[in-house]
């Protein structure tokens, strides 16, 4: 399994809060059929789909690039004791693994520079608060968080209307506290975050499964990785890029914005970076006629 990638100057962790977690099929998708499951059963293991179970596995996970002397958090996944009774995945956590983890990386809390968000869903900005006292304040207090403006305006309008229980609360208590601490930067959805000698980080839009959703692009040593956020969310879409994982925003951009990304990086050879999918979060793809495969595909991972 990779957790990392040494890109010339430039550096991509895995950083992992939950490694694998089987969930029912319509957590994620209501249009998968058993014969999709069949179909895809000589290629995908059962820690992806459990035809059995009539379950699939999903990881939880972030990312850290350290590039130009900076140190890049890239999504923040659930979070601790955040209350989401609608949400029971990741309802009232008291896990460790995630501060604990970033330790193993070397750093603090205090230690990252930036945190990036691909989209403002709750299972991507958990950790950007913690409870203190009964208080939400921020988990990384010396890090300007980046939020791509158009998701931001497009949330906190449905906040204006829905309040708290906008993304299960999520908005109000993972978002809204480091935006009052000062600690946000609003950006537009091509913002260059880094150009150094070392190497560059960069967001682009893929809109679809939210409104404003972006990726990040990492480069250095000739080479790419592209963290993909909620772009894809199992590796059956690899199969299926049409599939809907059904809390797109726009499924059918959401759809175009899939097989566009699954294109580029087949294309270019550029790293997959995916958040969801364990055991082959960080993977290179192949076009295999008109859909797309691990380019390991022969390579077996135990959960």
């Amino acid at each position: 399994m990779i957790t990392r990638l040494d890109m010339g100057g430039l550096r991509v962790d895995l950083l992992t809060e939950i490694a694998h977690k089987y969930m029912p099929v319509a957590f994620l998708f209501n249009d998968l059929t058993p014969d999709d499951m069949a179909r895809n059963a000589d290629w995908l293991g059962p820690e992806f789909l459990d035809p059995v179970g009539w379950q699939v596995g999903v990881a939880f996970q972030a990312y850290v690039i350290r590039a130009d002397g900076l140190n890049i958090l890239v999504d923040s996944c659930n979070g601790n004791h955040k209350p989401r009774q609608a949400a029971l995945w990741q309802h009232d956590l008291r896990s460790s693994v995630f501060i604990d983890n970033l330790a193993v990386l070397g750093l603090r809390p205090d230690d990252i520079d930036i945190v990036l968000c691909t989209h403002l869903h709750c299972d991507h900005v958990g950790w950007n608060t913690r409870l203190d006292n009964g208080k939400w304040v921020p988990t990384f207090p010396n890090a300007r968080h980046m939020f791509n403006k158009s998701e931001y305006d497009h949330c906190f309008t449905r906040y204006q209307a829905e309040g708290a229980a906008l993304y299960y609360g999520s908005f109000h208590d993972s978002v809204i506290p480091v935006v009052d601490a000062g600690l946000v930067d609003f950006v537009d959805a091509h913002h260059p975050v880094v150009q150094g000698a070392g190497g560059t980080v960069s967001l682009s839009p893929t809109p679809g499964h939210s409104f404003g959703h972006v990726c990040i692009h990492a480069r250095g040593g000739g080479e790419e990785a592209v963290i993909a956020g909620d772009v894809l969310h199992n590796p059956v879409q690899l199969d299926m890029p049409e599939l809907v994982m059904r809390a797109d925003y726009d499924p059918a951009q959401a759809a175009v914005t899939r097989a566009a990304l699954m294109a580029h990086c087949a294309n270019t050879g550029a790293w997959l970076c995916a958040g969801h999918i364990p055991q082959r979060s960080i993977t290179r793809i192949r076009r295999s006629g008109d859909v797309f495969r691990f380019a390991d595909e022969g390579a077996k991972y135990n959960v």
